[in-house]
Parts: C-alpha cells; sequence; structure tokens
C-alpha cells in the first residue's frame, strides 16, 4: 500500500494554512482555520456547522495542497475523493471544482456518468464509493484524503447504511473530512469514528453566518417569534394563542385561510425580505399557488429585471442542444411568470427547468419561489427569507408537526452570506396548529442523529466474497448502530436503578379530591371516557365531510339523507359520553392536571422497566440476526454455497441495486434474452424505478407494450414472490413490490419518440420519468460491465445506448 506522506511540523502546517488563505478572495474564520490545523495533526476531522457558514472551505484545503499549492508545500500525487449522497450535489460541487482547478484535475463519477476518473480530484456518489470499497480497494492506495459532505445523512434510509460502510472500510491511511449539519450528538459519531480509525477531531459552530429572525404570520401580519432578547414574544404567543381559541367553534368549517397568499409576498416586499423560498409541501400546492400568481398578474421585477430575465432564458433554452428537449423545457416553465419574477421548483420538474429556476433565482431575478422541502436538501441556493406555508406535512401515512431538526433544515437557505445582515424565517400560523409546538420546534435548533444501518443483500454478498461469517460479523459489530446499542445497554444499569427509586417514591404518592372521594380508578375512568370524547368527535368530522362531499355528487339522495341513521347514532353516543365526562368528579379537582401528569410518568416508568431489558437484549445482537436471515435467504435462493457467493452470487454482488438478487435470477435464468433492446429497457425499468401514489386504485387490466414485456414482467414478479416467501419464512420483509407505472415510458424512450410524447404516468410529472429513466440507465451501465462475456453483453449494450440522450449525458 502506498501511504501518502504527510506534514507533521508546527511551521509548515502554519506556512501552508497561510499560503491556503492567501489564495482566498477573504479570510478564513476561525472555525474553519481550527479544523485545518486539527486535520494536518490528525486522523481527520468532524465539522459540524449551519448552512452556508463555509464548511466546504475544509474539504478543499487538502485539494489546494494536492494542485495548486506552492512547490514546497505541495503534496503531489496525493488524490482527494468527494463524496456526496445526492447525485445533485455532486453535479453541483463537479461544475464548482472544476472552474477552481481546471477540467484536467477533477473527475465525476455517479450512476450515469464517468468523467476524467482518473484525475486527482474525483467527485462520487456514496454509493460508487462504497462499491469501489468491495469491489477495487487498491484504487485508494494514492488516496490522500476522503471528503464526506453531508454527512449528518447517516440518519436517513437506505443512504445511512452506505456512509458507515465507506467508515468502517476505508483504509486506514486515508483522513476523513466529515462535514455535517450542526447535530447535538455531534460527539458521539466521532467517538464512534475514533474507536474506528484513531484520532478524529471534532469542530463545531454553532452560529449561523448570517443571523436568523423568525416571524409568525397571524392573518396576514408578521410577528416576531422572539423579543430582542432572544425571548418568546409574550405579545405573539397570546395574539397566536387568542385566534387559535377563539377560531376553534368554526375550524372545521369552509372558510377563507388564516393567511392568503398575496398578503403574505405583499409583506415581504414591503418589509424587503425577497427573494424568498415559499416551502409548500405538495408539488400540486406549488402548481396552484404559480396559477393563482399568474391569474392575479402577480408581478415583482422591475423593467431591467425583466430584461435580464430574458436574456438569461434565450441563453438557457440555447444551451440546450436537443430540440426535443428544447420544446419541453419551454412547457415546462412559465415564461410570463417567470418574467414576474415568480416560479416553482420541485423533484417532479423537467431537470433542466429545475437548474433554469435555480439559476436565475441565485442571480436575484426570481423574487418568490414556491417549492417543496427537496429544495432545503443539498443544492447552494440561498434565500433571504424562507416562508413556511404549513407546520404540519404528510409523511406517506399521517400529517406530523415539523421537528426542531426539520423547520432547522427549512430555514437553513435563509440569508444571503455577505449579501444580508440578516436572514429570516417566516411560518404561517394555522388555527389548527398549537402555537406552543412551533416553539418547541423554532427553540429546539439542533437535531440528533441516529443510526439507520441495516445489513442488505449485496452486502452481505459482498463481505463473504472476501471474510468468512465471523469476520464478516465482526464488521457488522463496528456499525454505528451496534456502537449507540452498546452505549444505550451500558448506561441501562444506572438508569434502571434510577427508575426503581422513582417508581416506588409515585406509588407512595395519593392525591385526594377536597370534596368527593377520587381514587386511582376514578381517574383511569376519566380519561377512557376523554378518549372515547376525542375519538369520536374525530368520526363524527369525518363522516360529516363525507356526508357533505357525496350529497355534492348526487349520492344517497341529497344533502338531507343519513343512511342508516348512522350519523345521528354517532352524535347521540358523543352526547351520552360527553355528560359522563361532564359528571365526572375529576372536572372540578383542583389536582387533576397534576394527578394526569403524575400517572402518565408513572406508567411510563412502568413500561420502560418492563420492556428496557427485552428491547436491549433485542438490539444487542440485532444486526447478527439480520445478517444470519439474510444469509440463509440467500442460501435457499441460490446465491450462496457453504457461505461463499457462487457464480450467480457474483454476478448479483456486482449489480449493487436494491433489486440485484431479482436481476441476477433474470439473467441466469435466460428470461431476459428474448427481448428487443426497448422491450429490455421496459422490463428492467420495473427492478429500479419506484412508484408514486400507490394508494390509488389500479387498473384490473394492465397493458404491456408487447406479449414478451408482459411475459418477462410475469417471470420477474414470480421470482420476486419465491424471494419473499423465503423471507417471510426467516421474519424478513424486505423487498420491494415492481413498478408498473414506467413500463411503457421506458419502451417509448428506448424505442426513440419524442420526449414530449413519452407518456407520463397518473400521478406524475416529466421529471419523474427522467429520474426513472436515469435509474435504469445507471443499472444498465452496471449490467454491462458485469456481463462482459455474457451472451446478453450485446443486448444490453444496445439497450443503454437507445436509453441516451443529451439530458441523460449532460452533467
Amino acid at each position: 500500500m502506498t501511504t501518502v506522506p504527510r506534514s507533521t511540523g508546527t511551521d509548515e502546517i502554519a506556512d501552508a494554512i497561510a499560503a491556503f488563505e492567501a489564495s482566498l478572495p477573504f479570510a478564513l474564520d476561525p472555525f474553519q482555520r481550527e479544523a485545518i490545523e486539527k486535520l494536518e495533526r490528525t486522523r481527520g476531522v468532524l465539522v459540524a456547522a449551519p448552512t452556508s457558514s463555509g464548511k466546504t472551505l475544509v474539504a478543499e484545503y487538502p485539494m489546494w495542497r494536492s494542485l495548486l499549492a506552492p512547490e514546497h508545500l505541495r503534496r503531489r500525487h496525493a488524490r482527494v475523493i468527494y463524496t456526496s449522497p445526492l447525485k445533485a450535489l455532486s453535479n453541483q460541487k463537479y461544475h464548482d471544482l472544476a472552474e477552481r482547478y481546471g477540467d484536467a484535475n477533477v473527475g465525476l463519477v455517479t450512476g450515469e456518468h464517468t468523467v476524467n476518473d482518473g484525475a486527482p480530484l474525483v467527485v462520487m456518489t456514496t454509493e460508487i464509493l462504497r462499491n469501489v470499497l468491495y469491489d477495487e480497494p487498491a484504487r485508494l492506495d494514492a488516496v490522500s484524503d476522503v471528503v464526506l459532505d453531508e454527512i449528518h445523512y447517516i440518519d436517513d434510509h437506505p443512504r445511512g447504511t452506505v456512509w458507515e460502510e465507506i467508515i468502517i472500510e476505508t483504509p486506514a491511511h486515508v483522513r476523513l473530512i466529515g462535514l455535517s449539519a450542526t447535530i447535538s450528538n455531534v460527539d458521539e459519531v466521532a467517538a464512534w469514528m475514533r474507536g474506528l480509525r484513531g484520532d478524529i477531531a471534532t469542530v463545531v459552530r454553532t452560529e449561523r453566518p448570517v443571523p436568523l429572525e423568525m416571524w409568525l404570520s397571524i392573518s396576514n401580519h408578521l410577528e416576531p417569534l422572539f423579543d430582542a432578547g432572544g425571548r418568546v414574544a409574550r405579545r405573539t404567543l397570546d395574539m397566536a394563542a387568542n385566534e387559535s381559541m377563539h377560531e376553534a367553534p368554526f375550524r372545521y368549517m369552509r372558510r377563507a385561510p388564516d393567511n392568503d397568499l398575496f398578503h403574505v409576498i405583499d409583506e415581504l416586499r414591503l418589509r424587503s425580505m425577497l427573494p424568498a423560498i415559499y416551502f409548500i409541501f405538495s408539488r400540486r400546492g406549488c402548481a396552484e399557488a404559480l396559477s393563482r400568481c399568474a391569474v392575479h398578474g402577480l408581478d415583482l421585477t422591475d423593467r431591467a429585471e425583466k430584461e435580464a430575465i430574458d436574456a438569461r432564458y434565450g441563453e438557457i433554452v440555447q444551451r440546450i442542444e436537443d430540440a426535443d428537449e428544447r420544446r419541453v423545457f419551454r412547457q415546462a416553465i412559465d415564461p410570463v411568470m417567470l418574467r414576474h419574477g415568480v416560479a416553482m421548483h420541485h423533484a417532479g420538474m423537467l431537470p433542466s427547468a429545475k437548474e433554469a429556476v435555480e439559476r436565475l433565482f441565485i442571480e436575484g431575478l426570481v423574487k418568490v419561489v414556491f417549492a417543496t422541502e427537496t429544495l432545503s436538501l443539498g443544492l447552494n441556493m440561498p434565500a433571504r427569507a424562507c416562508v413556511v406555508s404549513s407546520f404540519t406535512k404528510f409523511d406517506g401515512t399521517g400529517f406530523h408537526s415539523l421537528t426542531a431538526g426539520e423547520l432547522t433544515q427549512l430555514m437553513g437557505r435563509a440569508g444571503r452570506r455577505g449579501i444580508d445582515a440578516v436572514g429570516h424565517g417566516v411560518i404561517l400560523k394555522e388555527s389548527d396548529v398549537d402555537v406552543r409546538d412551533i416553539y418547541e420546534a423554532a427553540i429546539g435548533g439542533e437535531m440528533s442523529v441516529d443510526s439507520k444501518f441495516a445489513p442488505t443483500y449485496t452486502m452481505v454478498l459482498s463481505l463473504l466474497r472476501t471474510r468468512s461469517v465471523e469476520r464478516a460479523e465482526e464488521l457488522l459489530d463496528k456499525s454505528f448502530g451496534q456502537y449507540q446499542n452498546v452505549q444505550r445497554a451500558d448506561h441501562w444499569t444506572e438508569k434502571r436503578h434510577n427508575l426503581e427509586e422513582q417508581l416506588v417514591d409515585r406509588r407512595g404518592r395519593v392525591f385526594r379530591h377536597p370534596r368527593v372521594a377520587c381514587t386511582e380508578r376514578t381517574l383511569a375512568t376519566h380519561l377512557s371516557v376523554a378518549a372515547a370524547v376525542e375519538e369520536l368527535q374525530v368520526s363524527v368530522r369525518r363522516v360529516k365531510r363525507e356526508h357533505w362531499r357525496d350529497s355534492r355528487r348526487g349520492r344517497h339522495g341529497g344533502r338531507g339523507a343519513d343512511p342508516g341513521q348512522r350519523f345521528e347514532a354517532m352524535r347521540r353516543e358523543l352526547r351520552q359520553q360527553q355528560q359522563r365526562l361532564h359528571n365526572s368528579p375529576c372536572r372540578s379537582c383542583p389536582y387533576f392536571g397534576e394527578h394526569r401528569a403524575h400517572r402518565a410518568e408513572t406508567r411510563d416508568i412502568e413500561e420502560t422497566l418492563e420492556g428496557g431489558e427485552a428491547e436491549l437484549e433485542w438490539a444487542r445482537h440485532r444486526y447478527r440476526r439480520e445478517f444470519g436471515a439474510l444469509r440463509r435467504v440467500l442460501h435457499d435462493a441460490g446465491f450462496l454455497e457453504n457461505d461463499a457467493p457462487n457464480e450467480l452470487g457474483l454476478l448479483a454482488a456486482s449489480l449493487f441495486g436494491e433489486n440485484a438478487l431479482l436481476i441476477a435470477d433474470a439473467i441466469v435464468a435466460g428470461h431476459l434474452g428474448p427481448l428487443s433492446p426497448p422491450e429490455l429497457a421496459a422490463a428492467l425499468v420495473t427492478l429500479v424505478a419506484e412508484d408514486r401514489g400507490r394508494e390509488r386504485a389500479q387498473p384490473s387490466r394492465r397493458h404491456f407494450p408487447t406479449p414478451r414485456v408482459e411475459l418477462a414482467y410475469r417471470r420477474l414478479r414470480g421470482s420476486l414472490q419465491r424471494l419473499a416467501a423465503l423471507e417471510r419464512e426467516q421474519g424478513l420483509q424486505t423487498l420491494r413490490p415492481l413498478s408498473l407505472d414506467y413500463i411503457n415510458a421506458a419502451h417509448q424512450w428506448a424505442s426513440g419518440a419524442p420526449l414530449a410524447e413519452i407518456e407520463t404516468p397518473a400521478a406524475n410529472d416529466i421529471g419523474d420519468v427522467v429520474k426513472a429513466m436515469k435509474n435504469l440507465y445507471s443499472m444498465l451501465r452496471q449490467m454491462e460491465q458485469a456481463l462482459r462475456e455474457h451472451p446478453l453483453h450485446a443486448r444490453v449494450r444496445q439497450a443503454r445506448e437507445a436509453m441516451e440522450r443529451d439530458l441523460i449525458r449532460r452533467v
């Protein structure tokens, strides 16, 4: 192994940092200087700081020493790898670094692109680096530093597992530079890394580079959340609480929203808070907001800005080489609203349309962009203000209030460094949101990261290719997830003793109503009735809402009908339970609140003691159990022989995708052999795409582009069902269903159909189609590499070539 030489002398480090600072147009911040000094003296550094603080400058220091430092300070032949969990961020970083260090010195490797991968500085997605570590670890022999940008994604599933694999598997001679948002347990992450790799330093900056002022919009007026001393603004708190109280009886009636879009934007304009990102947690909501602005003629730009927008728009259109994509681009952006300084941005848009909005916003020409939360992840797109239109969002199963971490992420773009003296965060108050929840999130600030580590089939195959079962299990024990489990177990003995003492004290306390007999049973009955009342109120509201909708559609005989008197029966039951609640002695007890809290806390302690020991025992051996279960499925499915991957297993390991087992099985079984390139694309897209809106009704009969595609789909589904049955025997459920939405789109795309004519599935947008095709293209590239000597290789290459269009090839 080549060990990259390092400087350890204090004078040389000081000289290098001074020369690096001299190459910059500004002075280093103290935390940047501290991080660089610690990097030079340790095995790596973990930097946690708010968005736009300048963390990436720490990562650029080893790049500068490798490429641009004076001769006596330059580290020749020391390569640097820069990783990001997001392809969009990787592409953006590639362009930024190529501009600074020159195209010849910078490479890019993602699922779709391989550009100059032998360069001294290479940008990679985390998945690519993980694959390199398993397949070609010698490629890191000359690497001095690996940058792990957005390392707080260790809290994300499934990206977090990839981060942990990288940190565990990266050779010891490589320094790791972790860049993270501010997290409360940065020392815990660093301690885990230190146990694996030696001395890892930490540098934490909690102050934002641009201070943030938080506002609550109440009935279209902005009120400060906090006073000048950083304390809760009592006037705002009282106004919000009073508004909620007054609105409560009318909360479920159809009425105007609490804050009107145009009044809020007007407030932002009058207070010089533009440009602003206006977060709306749905694509449809973003489109409707833009349409409303068009109908009402909202115009936020002057004549000079309109001319600048026209010029930029023309340049962007001309740079799109594909005339077909150019036509779709023009349809994707409303040019009139763009000239007026208003646009939208979400994951379903055409990538070039999103990039155009980003560029015009960064230049200050777009004043308001309606965006989903994806805009808050990674991209460098700062604003003077960030507006959160709703404090609740749908998580796939139900609505929940924003957490402190989510709110911090959304507000991270507020305040442009070097331009704004202060950034602004605006939350629109809704009548059905408790203002105390808003304050809790606003005060909470930092988030804590928890491991989302989970062994996968390809991980098991990759590990067993070079290791015994025992050594593979030892690697699992090195995960951050296992580290956190061990830490919890170490703290449990002391915690259990404290909880047992608390429980004895609590059980000895007795609450006595001053006028009536009061027991624990009285309180239990009261709480049970209160819960029943709350549940019935929700049901009555739901039935009333459904009845109102049905009457509009002419069902059930008009507005007055109540089939089976269901609604009336529920209302009678609700009145009876409310009367029981009214008669309860607990209502007039001065100790009720304290007694209820005491009971809840006592029950929490009892449940913690009952389940704590078993939960810790389960967690202590969780990963070894999951690894064993995955191993047994692989044995039963024919991918392992004597705990080593056979030919089928090696093929699956080389594909790395989530459905690699199904692809490898289909290849070996010959299911893909009869397919033409477009048919191959249509069949494979079912394995790499993910459908949106699975809750909607599915057609009873699915139309496939050809009978051979339908046969291939049915065979893939049969393989999936067999694997799922093996998983159930082992208590696993990791396989996701095949995608159906993009089959026709993939066939049309690979057949050369114009972009505007490609079928966009219901509940999807053109950007979703492009994402699915990029995922398919990435898989075809992996298959092409893995099948070099296989008869299917030529067909896979033809399918990959058929998928290539400028918007796929373009970085």
